[in-house]
Formats: C-alpha cells, structure tokens, sequence
C-alpha cells in the first residue's frame, strides 16, 4: 500500500479507533465523519482511507478462512 504522510498523528490516531468502534457498533454516520476528520488530518482521500478499511476486512477474511477452513 502507498505510504501517505500524516499531518496530525494524535487526530489520525483516535480517528481511526473511533472509526472501527462506530463499524463495531454498525454506526454509519460516525464512521463517516471519523473518515472525515482521517482525511483532514493526512493527505489520504476518502477513497484512499475506505479502500484502507476494505483492504483490511479483506485481508481478516482470507486469514480467517485459512485458519478456519473456510465456509462448510
């Protein structure tokens, strides 16, 4: 993935702990306006950061499925 620099790592850091609380709990506005406040505090686009989350989900799912066997 593309290095990006972070302009406000404390900003960036509780965004993104606030973001995945908010998925956690299936909020989507919060998760939106964390996504938000990711960007201003980077040089990353919306469409960077999503792509990060989606990134991630997708990568937790094929560890899953090697862990696990996949679905039965």
């Amino acid at each position: 993935m593309k290095k990006y620099k972070i302009f406000d790592k404390e900003k960036f850091d509780w965004a993104m702990d606030s973001a995945l609380d908010a998925l956690y709990r299936e909020d989507k506005n919060i998760f939106m306006k964390r996504v938000t406040d990711m960007e201003l505090s980077s040089e990353m686009t919306e469409q960077d950061i999503l792509y990060m989350f989606a990134q991630s989900a997708y990568t937790t799912g094929l560890t899953s499925n090697f862990i696990y066997g996949g679905h039965k």
